[in-house]
């Protein structure tokens, strides 16, 4: 049965604005996006974190919905410290912990 011109499909017209649409990927950050984000980062450090700066970052992106680049500025965000206890910051916690146990034995042994 051919088609009038006046009768669209529901499936063309998806077809039609999905190509009208940026494509936003999915999966892991390339090289690039992540450089964009950096970028982005540094040119708004004054600005609030919120839900219109993760609208901006992905309309500057241009490849990242909003959701995606809140996501990814949670993990990779170089302003917030990581929280990893590194080897030096483990030594340090020992050290300290043997001083007060030696202080506390000390006082211990002063009051009895």
């Amino acid at each position: 049965m051919p088609q009038i011109d006046s009768e669209v499909t529901k499936s063309q017209c998806d077809l039609y604005q999905s190509s009208k649409k940026i494509q936003k990927k999915f999966g892991h950050w390339n090289q690039e996006e992540h450089l964009q984000y950096l970028r982005f980062l540094q040119e708004n450090t004054n600005h609030n974190k919120g839900q219109r700066l993760f609208k901006r970052m992905s309309q500057i992106i241009g490849t990242r919905t909003p959701s995606q680049c809140r996501s990814h500025h949670q993990k990779f965000n170089p302003q917030k410290p990581n929280g990893k206890i590194t080897y030096v910051k483990l030594l340090k916690t020992k050290q300290l912990v043997r001083l007060y146990m030696r202080k506390h034995k000390e006082i211990d042994e002063e009051v009895e």
